[in-house]
């Protein structure tokens, strides 16, 4: 049997942690408590010692079910010579009177309220009805003629319920949470600060990260599905925060999630994934390359104009863009521009205009109504002032030979 296939299949059908060893492995059942055993005291069944009686005990097609005081759940199997572990999840959401009933029952103090409430939240809600049925779909995929397992639930050793020491000489770590924050932190300020050149390092490092060895991060967090999702807000909101045109970035991410979603494996995914990354930080260093010396009104009043420029646009919707009056606004637009409304709207027209008779054969009429000049005549007048020269003029003296 392939065991990597199949216990890969049996981790994206249920998105569990899945471990298996043979007779002997026993280091595969202490890494199972090094890294999903909260404190023996409280889960003496989730030992590698007590894994490793269970497993030997273990008959053929016979799921075995076990929970903890907790809530928190594991069922494991034998098939084809090797036992396999599945879980932990939880049946049900986290219940603080359930763990208030715990602190008391074994003397711990409230301080370990927050530290329990994260551990029982790192884990898949799942039935373990859903569990066992979804195995034995696997099995039978990988061994024909297997009809259906029996179920016995294991109550564990409660009774070997012993703190190693008292629960007040010691604190609780929470340095691997405090560390994922500070990398995405930093991360995410060089998206907001537009730099192009450090952003992607930043990003891998944070990737680099193994959120699988921190017991208080939910293992969802690892699917790459519900990872770019998450990737995405987070570096949209940084964008915006960075002054990045609000409709620039809905259309970064969008044709991202397009590209994403399209994609035919997980490398090109991540490329697809990079690629938003800089493109999100490039539009916030342009953004403050060109609007970053301005107001956040006239901002939006320029972006705005930027994006509809050849529409008709009018003092008063202009006013509305920055929620200020009229007035205040062409007296503030001047100020900070040295140029009016008018005149800014102008020079867009005629920029878009002066690069389609450089580059392109459509006619002077057409190039007018494309920028936003329905009178021919007057989108010549306009443009003589901004570039001395005649639409036709110009086209003749910059258009490649």
């Amino acid at each position: 049997m392939d065991v990597a296939l199949f216990s890969s299949l049996l981790r994206n059908l249920l998105q569990i942690n899945v471990m298996s060893a043979q007779k002997g492995e026993n280091e595969v059942f202490r890494r199972f408590q090094d890294r999903f055993c909260y404190r023996p005291a409280l889960q003496p069944a989730f030992t590698a010692a007590a894994l490793v009686q269970f497993a030997d005990q273990a008959r053929e097609r016979t799921f075995y079910g076990l929970q903890d005081d907790l809530g928190v759940c594991l069922i494991f199997f034998r098939f084809e010579e090797r036992v396999f572990l599945l879980g932990p999840f939880v049946r049900t959401a986290f219940d603080q009177e359930k763990v208030q009933r715990v602190l008391l029952a074994c003397r711990l103090p409230v301080s370990y309220a927050s530290s329990i409430r994260l551990y029982c939240s790192a884990f898949p809600i799942l039935s373990s009805a859903h569990v066992r049925s979804t195995a034995l779909s696997c099995i039978r995929s990988f061994s024909q003629g297997i009809e259906d397992y029996g179920y016995c639930r294991l109550k564990g050793a409660t009774e070997d319920r012993l703190p190693v020491r008292s629960p007040r000489e010691e604190s609780l770590d929470y340095s691997a949470i405090y560390n994922r924050y500070d990398v995405e932190n930093a991360f995410l300020r060089l998206v907001e600060a537009g730099d192009t050149e450090n952003v992607l390092t930043a990003h891998r490092r944070m990737n680099m990260a193994d959120l699988r060895q921190n017991r208080y991060v939910n293992a969802i967090y690892t699917d790459p599905g519900v990872g770019l999702s998450m990737l995405r807000a987070m570096v949209r909101k940084a964008a915006e925060r960075g002054g990045a045109s609000l409709v620039e970035i809905h259309e970064i991410t969008q044709r991202a999630v397009q590209q994403i979603a399209a994609a035919g494996s997980l490398a090109e995914q991540m490329r697809y994934s990079d690629a938003m990354i800089l493109e999100l930080t490039e539009a916030v260093r342009r953004s403050r390359l060109t609007l970053g010396r301005y107001s956040e009104p006239i901002r939006k009043v320029m972006e705005h104009i930027q994006l509809n420029y050849s529409q008709a646009l009018t003092l008063e919707a202009l006013s509305r863009v920055a929620n200020l009056s009229p007035s205040y606004l062409t007296k503030a637009f001047k100020k900070e521009t040295g140029m009016t409304l008018f005149q800014y709207i102008a020079q867009l027209r005629c920029r878009q205009a002066a690069r389609m008779l450089r580059d392109s054969r459509a006619s002077i009429q057409d190039i007018s109504g494309y920028v936003g000049y329905e009178d021919n005549n007057y989108f010549v007048k306009v443009f003589r002032r901004q570039y001395g020269v005649t639409p036709s003029e110009y086209r003749r003296d910059k258009a490649p030979c």
